[in-house]
């Protein structure tokens, strides 16, 4: 394992980054797994302090993890705190990244490192994604035989309403969460109009749609795989996840 002592920052797979999984780094593995996170809802409410749990869960018998969090603007989004076995790295315009102090042996199929983050006061378009990767190694001592799993998580930060009490979320229906039949049902429950964002599992927006109160959205040009749905509706918004199958 390449680098097993805090590691190079600017490695999550966020936008214009790469990740520790190249020719040059780390490479020629073929692990199997996921990495997530835990302990973000995904509406969050400014000047809030949240302990995450990052996981890897694979069949690799060593693992690092780096993380970051992006605003919409793709902007430093938040404060990271180490934790144990955590330390906290800089990178390029004030970019800031929670990433192992040592590896780790996995057991019974997984492990995991705690630390926290600060939502800030505001955020860009009242949005930001984590991004985060897990090295998965044979624990060689070389960069042979590894590999990375990558994965990503958009937040939506709580709005306020005039009065200065908590908006809200959007009343809404939506269904199924598990796709299967190319279409999924989004009803507006009091709003007559809205706005449905889809993201990948790397933050990517990939479908884009206006709604009514009663939408049946197709899901052809989606590939295989987990989503995020954004939905806005008269300054409300709901986070919905479906998988496509």
């Amino acid at each position: 394992m390449r680098d097993p002592n805090n590691p190079p920052t600017g490695k999550t797979g966020a936008p214009g980054e790469n990740t520790c999984g190249q020719s040059d780094c780390h490479s020629g593995g073929n692990f199997t797994g996921t990495v997530t996170i835990s302990g973000v809802p995904d509406t969050v409410v400014a000047n809030t302090t949240y302990t995450i749990t990052l996981t890897n869960a694979s069949n690799a018998a060593r693992a690092g993890f780096q993380l970051t969090c992006w605003d919409n603007a793709n902007a430093m989004c938040g404060t990271l705190t180490a934790g144990t076995g955590v330390s906290i790295g800089s990178g390029a315009a004030g970019k800031k990244y929670a990433r192992q102090s040592s590896p780790k042996l996995l057991s019974n199929g997984s492990t995991s490192w705690t630390f926290t983050w600060k939502a800030p006061a505001s955020a860009s378009g009242n949005k930001a994604t984590f991004y985060f990767v897990s090295l998965c190694a044979n624990n060689n001592g070389q960069k042979t035989g590894d590999n990375v799993l990558v994965s990503s998580k958009p937040v939506v930060f709580q709005t306020t309403s005039a009065t200065g009490e908590p908006a809200q979320e959007a009343a809404v229906t939506f269904f199924p969460t598990l796709v299967q039949e190319n279409q999924i049902q989004v009803n507006l429950l009091e709003a007559k109009i809205g706005r449905l964002q889809v993201f990948d599992n790397s933050g990517k927006l990939v479908l884009e749609q206006n709604l009514e109160q009663e939408n049946t959205v197709n899901t052809n040009s989606l590939p295989k795989g987990l989503y995020n749905a954004l939905i806005e509706a008269e300054g409300k918004k709901a986070v919905k996840k479906f998988l496509v199958q």
